[in-house]
């Protein structure tokens, strides 16, 4: 949230956050736009939007995405926004934005590996996460994970990139680095 990466319902549930709750697609979508840094292009984007089934708050997201080769959707016309998402379709996006993976991979089966071998989960994360319903704190937690984890290029990580682009700064970086605790599964 420092980061303005994770802005939460506005909900008066768990801080406004709703961590307990199952994130679904758009919101998936939503979150994975901001980690990328691309909310504001994806708002302000002409791109058309292929699917009939996205209510207009979202419909920028949707048809941005959808350009950008980030989603597939799950027809030709249907996006289904209020449907669940889970562990691997979002790990599939944050793969796709750090140039792990495209949208031409629709077989997600290996996901939770590839993001272990990408660096951004551990063996124990990806284990955890193929047991447990998941929910919004699972979302937001390999979201900040993959801003440690290096791009394909090795040269720099998701976060250097963000800071590059003025997503947020060096020092809200390292003042979110401090709340977090550095033990892993």
């Amino acid at each position: 949230k420092q980061m303005g990466l994770f802005q939460g319902t506005g909900t008066a549930y768990g801080s406004g956050y709703d961590l307990e709750q199952a994130p679904t697609r758009i919101v998936g979508l939503v979150m994975f736009l901001r980690l990328i840094g691309e909310e504001g292009a994806a708002l302000s984007s002409t791109a058309a939007n292929p699917f009939a089934d996205t209510p207009a708050w979202c419909d920028r997201y949707v048809a941005y995405a959808y350009e950008k080769g980030y989603t597939n959707g799950y027809t030709a016309t249907s996006f289904r926004p209020a449907g669940a998402v889970n562990a691997y379709q979002y790990t599939e996006f944050v793969l796709r934005a750090m140039g792990y993976s495209s949208a031409s991979n629709t077989d997600l089966a290996s996901t939770l590996i590839r993001a272990v071998s990408a660096g951004v989960l551990t063996m124990g994360e990806a284990a955890q996460l193929q047991a447990d319903t998941f929910l919004r704190a699972e979302l937001v937690y390999i979201s900040y994970y993959a801003l440690e984890a290096e791009l394909p290029s090795g040269e720099e990580t998701l976060a250097d990139r963000l800071m590059d682009l003025d997503v947020f700064t060096r020092s809200e970086w390292r003042s979110a680095r401090e709340l977090v605790s550095t033990e892993r599964l």
